[in-house]
């Protein structure tokens, strides 16, 4: 289940010191500050993946600083990786200074001092950010320490599925099972070895994860074909087609998959209630209301009218 924590309900006057413990006791030992003279505020959420940690992180302005009597006191071995989703972060470490806004990615080690100011336009800075052991991240590419504090530009489909992929373990409040921070080390890697300019060199089994969270980013619009696909994530059609043959489907299969889960989903909804059947197919991805009863009853055995009226009475799962 993810952590939750939140300034929220707590009293203007307490939250500087509210926010610096629940940071401290969640991640590691800092010091914040706020910029401007906006209240202090933010909220973070996260999901453990053995070791590792996946955080969804935003707050007001402030300046977080990890200085080098917290190093020698705390002990912390993990390196961080964050995503910038709104706002600005600039981040200082080793003698290296970058500055990142939406659609860049920045390393950090924590075993490190560094300082990371949050800030922005709407007085409003988000992250998510990736905590993984030093040890497994040096294992999976030797030469992290080089790019700490160096904007990486999130431009390739392979980043941004990684990005969706942390998204969406924080939603689901649960890691994936059968995945650790050895899985989560090797996506950091994937990305600083792009940022080096040579393949991203992920398993079958770890490029699974990053192919689905990217399918259900763009499960609404035409999926490209598996050649396209593939290509976007530089690896081979067949390479592609194994992926999946390995869990015993196919991409298409898959895709089609996906597309009935979430329609099944929204038609459970409440928030979906009064949207139409051919509105839900086209948020499914679907060609057409027809194409999506069709697709629909073959997996649950209910027609999408059918089972809107048993909700309360009967629910199946797909049997797909």
């Amino acid at each position: 289940m993810p952590v939750r924590v939140s300034t929220d309900r707590v009293h203007p006057a307490e939250r500087h010191a509210f926010w610096t413990e629940a940071i401290c006791r969640s991640f590691s030992q800092i010091e914040t500050r706020p910029l401007g003279s906006t209240h202090v505020s933010g909220r973070f959420e996260f999901v453990e993946f053995g070791a590792a940690k996946l955080v969804r992180f935003d707050s007001s302005p402030q300046c977080y600083t990890r200085s080098a009597r917290l190093v020698s006191r705390d002990g912390a071995d993990d390196f961080m990786f964050d995503f910038q989703r709104r706002g600005q972060s600039s981040l200082t470490q080793g003698g290296n200074e970058g500055t990142m806004t939406p659609g860049f990615g920045m390393l950090y080690d924590a075993r490190r001092p560094f300082e990371d100011r949050l800030y922005g336009p709407e007085q409003r800075a988000e992250v998510l950010v990736v905590m993984v052991p030093a040890r497994a991240l040096l294992h999976a590419f030797p030469d992290a320490e080089r790019f700490c504090a160096r904007p990486i530009p999130l431009s390739t489909t392979l980043s941004r599925a990684v990005a969706a992929f942390i998204r969406s373990a924080v939603d689901a409040k649960e890691a994936r099972a059968g995945q650790d921070e050895a899985d989560i080390a090797a996506y950091l890697a994937a990305l600083l070895r792009i940022a080096n300019g040579t393949g991203h060199e992920l398993s079958r089994s770890s490029l699974f994860a990053l192919l689905e969270a990217y399918l259900k980013a763009n499960i609404a619009a035409a999926i490209r074909p598996a050649s396209a696909v593939a290509g976007e994530f530089g690896i081979s059609e067949r390479t592609l087609h194994r992926v999946f043959a390995d869990r015993d489907t196919s991409f298409e299969r898959h895709v089609h998959k996906l597309r009935v889960e979430l329609f099944h989903r929204l038609l459970g909804g409440a928030a979906s209630r009064g949207a139409s059947i051919a509105d839900l197919a086209t948020q499914c991805g679907f060609a057409d209301a027809a194409h999506a009863t069709r697709s629909f009853k073959a997996a649950i055995g209910l027609t999408p009218r059918e089972f809107r009226s048993s909700i309360g009475v009967l629910q199946r799962e797909p049997n797909l």
